[in-house]
């Protein structure tokens, strides 16, 4: 059975929206999981429901740690002005 591309648009019914969020933040916190474990990588994850409640995932020892080396990171590569335009509009829309 073929599933057709779901249109991305806001879910009007306030209910229904939240069941597709659940269901969603989960899937998206297992992928996280599975990148970090399959791939050895370091993998920092935060989302805010529409309600405001945080969820949070990190491969490290801490999401702090993450952020912190996130942050060392942007600061070292704008610096040295090496950073791509991509990957700062990414990262601006990731924080």
């Amino acid at each position: 059975m073929v599933r057709g591309k779901t249109q991305m648009k806001r879910i009007e019914n306030a209910t229904s929206r939240q069941v597709t969020f659940s269901k969603r933040r989960n899937g998206l916190l297992k992928k996280a999981f599975e990148l970090s474990v399959l791939c050895d990588a370091e993998v920092a994850l935060v989302v805010f429901s529409p309600r405001g409640r945080l969820y949070e995932f990190a491969s490290a020892t801490s999401l702090q740690k993450s952020i912190d080396r996130y942050k060392a990171y942007t600061k070292d590569t704008v610096n040295n002005k090496t950073v791509q335009p991509d990957i700062q509009s990414k990262s601006k829309l990731m924080l």
